[in-house]
C-alpha cells in the first residue's frame, strides 16, 4: 500500500500518526490510501499489548506498521522529523511543548468523550455511572493542557441503559474514525479552524470536569446499601481483561456483570 501524488495537487500533507490500538491501525490504512497525505511514520507503544487488547485480539500498530512499510518512531525522534500535522488516536503518552512544536500545523487529537464537559481518562465509565443518556467523541487541537485545545469537530449520540463501557468504547472509536475521515483533509488544508473551549463553556454555561484513571477506578466497589446504583456501576466497569465491579465481603470480592442478551433469552424461554 503506497502513497501516490494525485493529479490535482503536487504537495501532500506530511503526517505522523500517534497511536497503538486497532482503531489507530485502521486509521493508518486509510491514510495510506489518501493521495493528499504522506505518512512519514507512526509513534506507538513498543510494549506488550494490554490485557483487554490481548483478550479481544485487538490489532497492534507495532506489528502492522512494518508490514505496511511505515517507519516506527519514538517521541525522541521528533526533532529529526519535518512534519506538517500530527494525528493522535487514543495515544498513550503525554505530549509536552517540545513535542507539540515539532508540527507545522499542530496535533489533532481524538478524545473519546464530549468536550469541553468531560476531560481526561475513562470518561465513558463516568458517563455510564451517572446514567447519561448521551455521549460522544471530539476532535481537537492538542495543547499543553488535559484535553483543553480548540475543538475542531464532534459527534454526539444516544446511549442505552443496557450499554456496557466496552460497547461504548468501541462505538466511540468507530465514530471518531468517521470524524477523522470526514474532517482531516479540511483541517490539513486549513479550511477548518478550531473553536476555543472557553468560548463554548461561557456560551453554554457548561460544567467542566477532568478525570484521572485512578480517580475513576476508585468507584468500582459497589455499596450493598445503594442497589439503585448497582446497574450503572456494573456496566461502567464491564470491559474485557479487567477486574469488573465488585461487592466486598469478609471472604473476598464478589464480581458483578450484566448479561447483554437478557431480553432475547427471556423471549426464547417464553416460546418453550
Amino acid at each position: 500500500m503506497k502513497n501516490t501524488v494525485s493529479e490535482h495537487t503536487s504537495v501532500r500533507t506530511k503526517i505522523v500518526l500517534l497511536g497503538s490500538i486497532g482503531t489507530a491501525v485502521e486509521c493508518l490504512e486509510w491514510l495510506l490510501e489518501q493521495p493528499d497525505f504522506e505518512v512519514l511514520g507512526v509513534i506507538c507503544s513498543r510494549e506488550r499489548k494490554s490485557k483487554w487488547r490481548e483478550a479481544t485480539g485487538d490489532r497492534d500498530m507495532q506489528e502492522v506498521a512494518p508490514l505496511l512499510g511505515v517507519p516506527i518512531f519514538s517521541l525522541d525522534d521528533l526533532p529529526l522529523i519535518e512534519a506538517d500535522l500530527g494525528l493522535a488516536i487514543r495515544f498513550h503518552q503525554i505530549l509536552e511543548r517540545k513535542h507539540l512544536g515539532r508540527f507545522r500545523l499542530g496535533i489533532v487529537n481524538l478524545h473519546g468523550a464530549p468536550l469541553p464537559e468531560l476531560r481526561g481518562s475513562m470518561c465513558d465509565a463516568v458517563a455510564l455511572m451517572e446514567g447519561a443518556s448521551s455521549f460522544g467523541v471530539t476532535l481537537h487541537w492538542m495543547d499543553e493542557g488535559v484535553d483543553t485545545g480548540d475543538i475542531l469537530a464532534e459527534c454526539r449520540f444516544p446511549v442505552s441503559k443496557r450499554e456496557t463501557v466496552y460497547r461504548l468504547f468501541n462505538r466511540c472509536n468507530e465514530t471518531g474514525l468517521k470524524l477523522v475521515k470526514t474532517y482531516l483533509r479540511d483541517i490539513a488544508e486549513e479550511r477548518r479552524s478550531g473553536v476555543p473551549q472557553r468560548q463554548i463553556i461561557e456560551e453554554k454555561k457548561l460544567n467542566v470536569r477532568t478525570f484521572t484513571r485512578k480517580r475513576v477506578l476508585q468507584q468500582k466497589k459497589v455499596d450493598p446499601n445503594e442497589p439503585e446504583r448497582w446497574w450503572n456501576i456494573v456496566r461502567a466497569f464491564q470491559f474485557p481483561g479487567y477486574e469488573p465491579a465488585y461487592i466486598e465481603t469478609s471472604d473476598g470480592r464478589i464480581y458483578l456483570s450484566i448479561n447483554d442478551n437478557v431480553p432475547e433469552y427471556f423471549e426464547e424461554s417464553e416460546k418453550r
